[in-house]
């Protein structure tokens, strides 16, 4: 969800400005994916990376996260019966979105529906690393000197039981996927637009789901005859 800040800037307010539009973008967004038959959205809100950042603007991102994760999000996951995760480095994040976090985390635990993911302080460099490391311990732990396998890594990822994605789609106008996913993005379909994300539209959804529903995937494989 990127472009927040130039968007702010263009109308000649300041970035937090964007930071509040993007956030209302999100709700929005979520409102478009409950009206298709995608049942597994993330959403990449905050990157380790953006911790580079002043300080200042990390505390507004931050805030923005915190308020609109409590007074907008939070209701609708009842309502809807939204499942839910957040990935990323929990210990990085302030208190106040950490009580937030593990409030909608219990409020969603029984719920059955579509499943929205946060990626909050989230860098895929990070998660692979972690995953590493948990494997590494657990082989430790049961004198298994056998090298990491693909399913291990995968197992021990955040998103373990998360299909990967089938579609990426990144606004802003940069052709990268910044950290997000490394791994689980191998195979994904990648749409790039130059709308930056305060002006997201339903349509912009529906757009990638029709060129989505037109693309032949292999898998690496040949499906020559399919």
């Amino acid at each position: 969800m990127d472009g927040n800040g130039r968007w702010a800037q263009r109308q000649g307010m300041p970035r937090s400005y964007g930071h509040e539009a993007g956030a209302k973008a999100l709700l929005r967004a979520i409102d478009a994916i409950d009206e298709t038959d995608i049942e597994y959205v993330t959403f990449y809100a905050f990157s380790t990376d953006n911790n580079n950042r002043n300080n200042d603007e990390v505390g507004s991102i931050l805030g923005i996260i915190t308020y609109f994760l409590s007074e907008y999000v939070k209701p609708i996951i009842s309502e809807r019966n939204y499942r839910v995760r957040f990935i990323g480095e929990m210990r990085m994040l302030p208190e106040p979105l950490l009580d937030v976090i593990n409030d909608i985390n219990n409020l969603a635990l029984n719920n059955k529906g579509k499943m929205l993911v946060f990626a909050i302080g989230y860098g895929g460099d990070y998660e692979v690393a972690n995953a590493v490391n948990v494997i590494i311990k657990q082989k430790n732990m049961l004198l298994d000197d056998k090298p990491v396998t693909p399913e291990e890594l995968k197992k021990a990822l955040y998103t373990v039981n998360i299909p990967d994605p089938d579609a990426v789609l990144r606004y802003g106008g940069y052709k990268r996927l910044s950290n997000f996913m490394p791994l689980q993005t191998a195979y994904s379909e990648l749409f790039f637009t130059d709308k930056l994300w305060p002006d997201f539209d339903k349509e912009d959804i529906l757009k990638v789901i029709e060129e989505f529903a037109k693309i032949k995937r292999n898998f690496g494989g040949n499906n020559d005859n399919v």
